[in-house]
């Protein structure tokens, strides 16, 4: 998952604000109706029973290096990331991270049945700086994926080297 300028500021100079950010954000999906939000730190219990898999990650292809791209840019990284997803074989769906205030939304996918250390691939692939990626009947994780820097005990992340 990526963000705006001040996002790709953060990323540069202080990744925990980034893993904040990251963790601070709304998800949601749209499952067979209303949307179904989740969150880092909480379960998706929501998803689990109208998705059932083992494993679920939500990775965007939208502004990587957490930098911002123009539209266009990254409509072609999104149809990329559904090329791969579609010649994995992998169950996913249309999704979307939103900051609290509602001022960033960008597009996603909720994947079911992938596996973390392939979702994790997955995300550096498409130059991702964090994923969202949990095991069902567990809490939903952030994985960072870069080195931890010091100081950086958050609740409920992963740094990924």
């Amino acid at each position: 998952m990526s963000g705006d300028g001040s996002q790709h500021e953060a990323a540069q100079d202080d990744p925990i604000a980034l893993a904040r950010a990251f963790s601070d954000a709304r998800y949601g999906v749209a499952l067979g109706g209303d949307p179904v939000e989740f969150r880092v730190g909480e379960g998706a219990g929501g998803i689990e029973s109208r998705l059932p898999a083992a494993y679920y990650a939500f990775i965007t292809a939208w502004n990587p290096e957490a930098e911002s791209q123009p539209v266009g840019e990254n409509l072609q990284s999104d149809d990329a990331l559904v090329a791969r997803l579609d010649g994995l074989g992998m169950d996913y769906r249309r999704s979307w991270a939103q900051a609290p205030d509602g001022a960033h939304r960008e597009a996603g996918w909720l994947i079911a049945g992938i596996d973390p250390v392939r979702a994790d691939a997955l995300g550096r692939d498409f130059g991702q700086a964090g994923i969202l990626s949990w095991v069902a009947g567990s809490t939903v994780r952030l994985h960072m994926l870069m080195a931890m820097p010091d100081g950086a005990d958050l609740p409920h992340v992963d740094w990924i080297e």
